[in-house]
């Protein structure tokens, strides 16, 4: 087994003399460094999707195929497709308690997931907002009000705000607590920060956007709150600490109206997919594809309500694990293959906005610029600058395929790699659109480590000896199937359940869902694996859930609230939609 060290760059180029500048055909590591040096340095800053750096890159990209020698798709090499990028507050925001008139953005502010609307109804106060019923506890905070029709004011975090143990972790999301209560019959939804919880007080950034719950919410200051707790004679304050002890449950009626309206716009932003064709040798293979591919957007900034894992940090997220080591892997190869005139075509593509939900990819899929029919397999890379110290490589997806595994097997050999493998064709990333479309599908990764969706996921912590090896391993499969006498057929290999991404409960239906669609019209089923709970149900591919336990499911986050009330051995109703007929299905879990 080969072993890699992790040398400075400095002692990389030196070691990399072999390799020249302008069109080379061989893969090696400074080439490899030059990519990257552009890819996750600061002139991108952290390759945000539809900002001015992101238009940089797309035409960066192109140009260099371009270089190449490649066809460019659309003669740009561009697909561009649109958005929705941010949200922010509108003119419209409002707040008024008795005769007292609220300011926005400093005393009051709409929450990413609330509808635009209005609503003037009492308030009620539901403590922390739980109604949790678990093996270890329950807790229902719910149980001396009714908060039908009415504003219900609940308390951001858990009463164990300084214990990272918590057993409410699973419970506390703001999102979360605000669907409860809209399921208990509550028509908007206030949220404050007790000094626990926050001592700034700050007031939710509203940057990203959400799909909306589909009713009014809104985060006041503890000082607002104030005002509403002067009926009980008691501030924000006391009213938390009272609730620090275990067992306390306070829900009274504050006997207070409140008009509010929400204004929350949505915007619209552009970014793009980039695509290059390689005609293919042989006059009658040359009309199938081999699809190589990998994201090239990441974090910019970060901040709150990205997807950083230091969300508290405004600074340029590089990214040169995800992805610019993928994006760079296919430039090197792009130019490899001009000189291996392979018997199929081969796509290069990279992917915009996959770190918003695979948009891009899906884009592609529904908008293919070559038939989709033609597409015999396609090769995602993502991440795969961070070899670790045994040479272990993911390569997923090795079962879509009836041949796939033993060619990963067979063409490791002068690697000697140490191939971890697996079957299923779903996972996080774009390969995950191809598989929705009965496309063959290999993903290959060195996998995630500490720095993942940090600031520290920089160019001098990559492995680009490693990370030449691993290009020069993905040509060879690559080639290989493109010269396959028979193109792979499709097999069904999975799928894996999308992450609850924080929703408490292990519940799934053995579904793979729509995570991109924001309609509010349900959830698609882009995959069924056999032997689950969905396929023995009745639902298949292309269904679209409605209804779990006759409870509206609107979108993702919908569905994955619904499964995080339901245990094992339950069964439900699952409503879907098929061929614009309404039909219940009876699934055991």
């Amino acid at each position: 087994m080969k072993k890699y060290l992790v040398f400075p760059v400095n002692i990389i180029l030196l070691l990399s003399f072999a390799c020249g500048r302008g069109y080379n055909p061989e893969i090696c590591s400074e080439d490899l460094f030059d990519k990257l040096d552009f890819l996750a340095g600061d002139s991108l800053k952290g390759r945000y999707p539809g900002t001015p750096e992101d238009s940089i890159l797309l035409h960066y990209l192109s140009g260099e195929f371009k270089k190449y020698g490649l066809e460019l798709y659309n003669e740009s090499g561009i697909q561009y497709f649109s958005f929705i990028s941010s949200a922010r507050a509108g003119n419209r925001n409002s707040l008024t308690i008795g005769q007292k008139k609220f300011q926005s953005g400093s005393d009051f502010i709409p929450l990413g997931f609330s509808s635009s609307d209005s609503l003037a109804t009492p308030v009620i106060f539901a403590g922390y907002g739980f109604d949790i019923i678990s093996d270890e506890f329950t807790r229902n905070d719910y149980q001396f009000v009714d908060p039908t029709g009415k504003w219900v004011m609940i308390l951001r975090g858990n009463p164990e705000n300084n214990n990272q143990s918590t057993k409410f972790t699973a419970f506390e999301d703001d999102r979360y607590k605000a669907m409860l209560a809209k399921d208990k019959g509550a028509a908007g939804v206030i949220l404050i920060s007790g000094n626990g919880y926050d001592p700034s007080d700050n007031l939710s950034e509203l940057k990203e956007s959400q799909v909306d719950i589909g009713i009014p919410c809104i985060q006041i200051k503890r000082n607002v709150a104030d005002i509403l707790f002067s009926s009980m004679g008691v501030t924000t304050d006391e009213v938390e600490k009272s609730l620090y002890k275990p067992g306390n449950v306070i829900s009274p009626d504050l006997n207070t109206q409140i008009i509010a309206v929400t204004d929350i716009i949505h915007e619209k932003t552009r970014s793009g997919n980039v695509i290059a064709f390689l005609e293919g040798k042989d006059p009658e293979a040359k009309d199938e594809y081999i699809l190589i591919g990998a994201h090239h957007d990441h974090l910019g900034y970060g901040g709150t309500g990205s997807s950083s894992r230091e969300p508290d940090t405004n600074a340029i997220h590089y990214g040169a694990d995800d992805n610019a080591s993928g994006v760079a892997a296919i430039l090197e190869l792009a130019e490899k293959f001009t000189s291996l005139e392979p018997e199929r075509s081969i796509a290069f593509v990279t992917f915009g906005a996959e770190e918003k939900g695979i948009i891009g990819s899906r884009y592609f899929t529904e908008n293919p610029p070559i038939p989709i029919n033609k597409i015999v397999m396609m090769i995602n890379i993502d991440m795969v600058g961070r070899m670790k110290p045994d040479s272990s490589l993911q390569v997923n997806g090795v079962g879509t395929s009836a041949f796939s595994a033993e060619i990963v097997t067979k063409l490791n050999k002068p690697y000697n790699f140490n191939l971890k493998l697996s079957q299923a064709g779903y996972g996080p990333s774009d390969h995950a659109s191809f598989y929705a479309k009965d496309k063959p599908v290999l993903f290959f990764t060195t996998g995630v480590h500490k720095d993942y969706h940090t600031t520290e996921d920089r160019i001098d912590s990559l492995n680009i000896n490693a990370l030449s090896d691993i290009t020069s391993y993905i040509a060879d499969i690559a080639l290989h199937i493109a010269n396959l006498d028979s193109r792979p057929m499709f097999t069904e290999a999975g799928p894996k359940s999308v992450d609850s991404r924080g929703y408490r409960g292990k519940i799934t239906l053995g579904i793979m869902p729509d995570v991109s669609a924001d309609d509010h019209k349900g959830v698609e089923v882009l995959g069924v694996t056999e032997g689950r709970p969905a396929s023995l149900g009745g639902i298949k591919k292309g269904d679209v859930i409605i209804a779990i336990d006759g409870k509206p499911v609107g979108d993702i986050y919908e569905y994955m609230f619904r499964l995080g009330h339901l245990k094992a051995g339950d069964a439900v109703i699952v409503t879907i939609l098929r061929n614009k007929e309404i039909i219940d299905l009876l699934v055991q879990l």
